[in-house]
C-alpha cells in the first residue's frame, strides 16, 4: 500500500512547536508582504500538494537529499511564486523539515488572523449556506465577538435543520439534533431528580 501525506487538520504538539518555529520567521522576513506570500503558500499547499501527493512524500522523502529537493523545488516554482517563498521552501527542506509545509501554513495563517483580529468559525449546516445566509452569521459573529469571522463551511445532513458553530475548542448547537438532544437532557435529567425526591420520600416514611 502507497503511503500516504498527511493532511492537517487539528495539529499535534510536534507540528505545532515545528510550524511556529518556522511560521514566525517567514512572517518576519515578509515584512509588508505578509498577506501575498501567504496567499501564495495558501496556493501551493491546495493546488500543488493536495493535487499531487507524491510532490509532498518526495519534499518529506529522507531518501531524497536536500539538494535533490531544492532543485526540483526551482523547476517547479521558480517564476511563479515569490522568490522570497521559493527560498523559505528550501531552507525547510535543507533543514530536513519538508514534511512540516502544511503545519507551517496552517500555523503562519493562524497567526496572521490573530495579529488582524480575524477568528476562524467553522459552521456546519444540513444544506449548502448562502452567501446572504454567510453574510448574516459572519456580521451576528462580529457583533458578538467583536471579530472578522472568516467561515469554514461545513455540509452535515444528519443535523437535519439549523447550524452548528464551531469557535476554537467552543461548540454552540443550534442544530434540530442538538436541540432534541438537550430537550432529552432535560427530561431525563428531570426524570432522575423527580425518582431522587420521590425515593427520598419513600424512605422517610
Amino acid at each position: 500500500m502507497d503511503e500516504q501525506p498527511k493532511h492537517q487538520t487539528a495539529l499535534d504538539s510536534d507540528d505545532q512547536q515545528i510550524g511556529a518555529l518556522y511560521a514566525k520567521a517567514l512572517l518576519g522576513a515578509a515584512a509588508s508582504h505578509v498577506d501575498e506570500i501567504l496567499s501564495q503558500f495558501e496556493a501551493v499547499v491546495f493546488e500543488c500538494l493536495d493535487p499531487f501527493p507524491q510532490l509532498e512524500l518526495s519534499l518529506a522523502s529522507p531518501k531524497i537529499s536536500s539538494d535533490e529537493k531544492e532543485a526540483m523545488l526551482a523547476r517547479i516554482f521558480s517564476g511563479k511564486i515569490d522568490v522570497l517563498l521559493l527560498n523559505f521552501f528550501k531552507v525547510v527542506c535543507r533543514r530536513g523539515r519538508g514534511a512540516s509545509l502544511r503545519a507551517i501554513q496552517v500555523t503562519a495563517t493562524q497567526i496572521r488572523n490573530t495579529q488582524l483580529g480575524r477568528q476562524s468559525v467553522q459552521v456546519s449546516s444540513s444544506q449548502p449556506l448562502t452567501a446572504t445566509q454567510k453574510e448574516a452569521i459572519a456580521q451576528q459573529l462580529k457583533q458578538s465577538f467583536g471579530k472578522e469571522a472568516l467561515i469554514e463551511e461545513k455540509v452535515d445532513p444528519t443535523l437535519l435543520g439549523g447550524i452548528v458553530l464551531r469557535i476554537g475548542d467552543r461548540v454552540y448547537d443550534g442544530s434540530v439534533r442538538g436541540k432534541m438532544q438537550q430537550m432529552r437532557e432535560a427530561v431525563l435529567s428531570g426524570v432522575q431528580r423527580s425518582l431522587r425526591q420521590n425515593f427520598d420520600s419513600f424512605m422517610s416514611n
